[in-house]
């Protein structure tokens, strides 16, 4: 750490509201900000944080609003998965009295395939 005798001469810098106003206003409106940090005797870098500070400030925040059409589509995603399930339950369930009742190895085979459904 440095000696408090190098402190001494460091003092930080407050800005006015207005005066961040017209920087930034003026940095929009000019080519090159360097001048311009230059004339109001103000880092380049600090002209750039308050641009960014600016522009946050000013962006509202998106309300994250549902709307209808998406909550129709997860119903209906929803739905359509409920009903693929209930197909492949039906599949299933006639194709194995059907087996059964054929007794032959070749519709034991067929389980299989559609089993694979």
């Amino acid at each position: 750490m440095l000696p408090n005798k190098y402190l001494r001469n460091i003092k930080k810098r407050y800005y006015s509201p207005e005066l961040k106003e017209q920087a930034v206003r003026l940095s929009y409106q000019r080519d090159n900000i360097k001048e311009l940090a230059d004339e109001l005797g103000i880092e380049v870098q600090r002209i750039y944080k308050w641009r960014k500070a600016a522009k946050t400030a000013t962006l509202p925040k998106p309300e994250k609003s549902i709307s209808d059409a998406t909550l129709e589509l997860k119903r209906l995603r929803k739905a359509l998965k409920e009903k693929e399930l209930e197909l492949e339950i039906l599949k299933k369930a006639i194709v194995i009295p059907a087996c059964r009742l054929a007794g032959s190895p070749r519709a034991m085979g067929n389980l299989w395939i559609y089993s694979q459904l």
